[in-house]
């Protein structure tokens, strides 16, 4: 007799349930992932300033989830507790490559993420909480932040599908 197969993502996610991808201090400050580009790459986003001068970020933002969220994302259609999201964002580089022209990612210049936790934010909307390692001062990354709350959940509040994660913005999560 044939036995059934289970769906390719369910066995991916049952597999990496047990899976830390981020890492909390015993302060409350979030540690920076090392290895979020091995992860599921949701897409790049970009505005410059040369196409719409009012906007506030001339940049590109590549974004990044860890893959068992991404995994009960496709199968389920929301984001499970301890979703981590990555965001890098470069400048905008040359205009011009052997290739042809157009918008081409220059230097990385910052790196944030938010991460769904039941536990540790249970009084924010939808218990999602948002992080920057970026240390403009001193043109590095940091180690580790503290959560920032308000600084970028308004934002995301106010446009974001359901608060947290913008996926109608990414074709991979849309698909």
């Amino acid at each position: 007799s044939l036995t059934s197969v289970s769906h390719p993502a369910k066995v991916f996610a049952e597999e990496k349930k047990n899976t830390q991808y981020y890492q909390f201090d015993d302060d409350g400050n979030l540690l920076r992932p090392m290895n979020y580009r091995e992860w599921i790459f949701a897409g790049t986003g970009t505005t410059p300033k040369s196409v719409y001068p009012d906007v506030l970020f001339p940049d590109f933002q590549n974004v990044y989830i860890d893959p068992y969220s991404y995994q009960l994302w496709k199968d389920t259609g929301s984001f499970p507790d301890g979703t981590i999201v990555v965001k890098e964002i470069t400048t905008l580089g040359k205009t011009n490559s052997p290739v042809g022209r157009g918008f081409w990612q220059g230097d990385y210049i910052s790196l944030s993420a938010e991460v769904k936790s039941q536990s540790r934010f249970p009084d924010t909307h939808g218990n999602w909480n948002f992080f920057s390692w970026t240390n403009r001062a001193e043109e590095k990354l940091n180690d580790k932040s503290p959560a920032l709350g308000a600084a970028c959940s308004n934002c995301h509040v106010a446009n974001a599908p359901e608060g947290g994660v913008f996926y109608n913005h990414f074709a991979v999560l849309r698909d």
